[in-house]
């Protein structure tokens, strides 16, 4: 009974594993689009369909004038990533390391916890949240010009081709967290610099 007990029991995990190896496989053959950026806002605020500094209320000019004699401007946004599994079988992301660049200049970098499931012949959005301190980047430049900046994201039909993201995704086998050899690399339609 113990033979047969144990013979269940590996059976089980032999299939479990070839389940995530299958899982793991199927996460290569993905394909990652950008889909947009949203909910961009500077210094708490939102910035949705505002194209420029004329476009902000009196109100949110006071509290970007806080903000920037604080010396802190912090940009806030999503971007939204179409992953589509063409296999047979579910696609599951553990996490991922990532770069960001907005007009090819890197503004952060690091990982994210981001777990998701992608059936088989399914698109599924992955929403990737960024939140960087523009006065550390636009060192000396306006508060004018550091709100401009993050209007020029936060257009209705945003131009996506200013941001970019790299990331090197990462899978569970059995436990054991795998990171994708190299970096894979959305949006924008210039030619991106190292990843290094």
């Amino acid at each position: 009974m113990k033979k047969v007990l144990l013979f269940v029991v590996a059976a089980i995990c032999l299939m479990s594993s070839c389940a995530m190896l299958q899982s793991a496989a199927s996460l290569k053959n993905c394909n990652f689009a950008m889909k947009n950026v949203t909910d961009v806002s500077v210094a708490g605020i939102n910035l949705t369909n505002k194209a420029s500094f004329k476009d902000v209320s009196a109100t949110d000019v006071l509290k970007l004038g806080t903000a920037y004699l604080t010396k802190s401007f912090p940009l806030s946004f999503n971007v939204n990533v179409n992953v589509t599994n063409p296999n047979p079988v579910t696609a599951t992301l553990a996490g991922l390391d990532y770069i960001l660049w907005i007009d090819d200049v890197k503004m952060t970098s690091g990982s994210m916890n981001q777990s998701l499931s992608v059936a088989q012949n399914q698109t599924v959005v992955m929403p990737l949240n960024f939140s960087i301190d523009l006065l550390d980047i636009l060192k000396g430049e306006s508060k004018d010009k550091i709100l401009s900046f993050g209007c020029g994201l936060a257009t209705g039909n945003p131009d996506v081709s200013r941001v970019k993201v790299s990331f090197k995704p990462a899978f569970n086998i059995g436990g054991t967290v795998h990171k994708w050899p190299t970096y894979i690399t959305i949006g924008g339609n210039k030619i991106m610099p190292s990843t290094n």
